[in-house]
């Protein structure tokens, strides 16, 4: 697929990254913007860079585990990139692992003070660059930093999106809080409601955020 197709679809749905080979994703006409494929679901497309889209045509944007990926400086540019291209009211759904949930911490590799340095389950390696003198950091694409409540809240609150709602996370206090997900609005796989591994007791594994332009 081509961005020029887009413009025969009734309702755009983007989708960042492959979109999940699952019926709640491709039941609704998610589209990815992948970085290796091209086919009748996807569009090769980098997320963090600028988008071949005119403004305001787009239904919703979706970001699930990808941005984590990114490197924080880009973030912003990314961002005002889907806020860009949403149509007035379009929804912007982001969810990100939420480093304080205990899942992500203990699997983690952590410095002295409990500072995480690497998650082997983000993907990538921890590596020095240059090798055997440089300073250890993650490459091949792992999760480049590691996002909290406070950090996502800085960076949204600089946006001029109308509304932004918080609807799982921890608080710098470590307070969890669950609000209801309508997940016909965005599928979330990483979650209390479809993640055993957070059901019991029920608590957040990710940060989820809904903004709309």
């Amino acid at each position: 697929m081509k961005f020029s197709d887009l413009s025969s679809f009734n309702s755009v749905n983007l989708y960042a990254g492959d979109v999940p080979d699952m019926p709640e994703y491709r039941s609704r006409q998610k589209i990815g913007l992948s970085l290796r494929r091209s086919d009748k679901w996807h569009i090769r497309h980098d997320v963090s860079k600028p988008l071949p889209i005119p403004d305001g045509s787009v239904d919703s944007y979706q970001s699930e585990d990808v941005f984590e990926h990114i490197a924080p400086e880009k973030l912003a540019a990314t961002i005002s990139e889907v806020y860009r291209i949403l149509k007035k009211g379009g929804l912007f759904r982001l969810s990100m692992p939420d480093y304080r949930c205990d899942v992500l911490v203990d699997r983690s590799l952590k410095d002295a003070d409990g500072n995480i340095l690497f998650d082997p389950m983000g993907g990538g390696a921890y590596k020095r660059r240059p090798m055997f003198f440089g300073e250890k950091k993650v490459v091949r694409g792992g999760h480049v930093w590691f996002p909290k409540y406070e950090t996502v809240f800085e960076l949204l609150k600089k946006t001029p999106f109308s509304s932004v709602e918080f609807l799982h996370y921890y608080d710098e206090n470590g307070v969890a809080y669950t609000k209801t997900i309508d997940y016909s609005k965005g599928f979330i796989k990483r979650t209390p409601d479809n993640d055993d591994r957070v059901s019991f007791p029920f608590r957040p594994m990710s940060i989820v955020v809904d903004c709309i332009k």
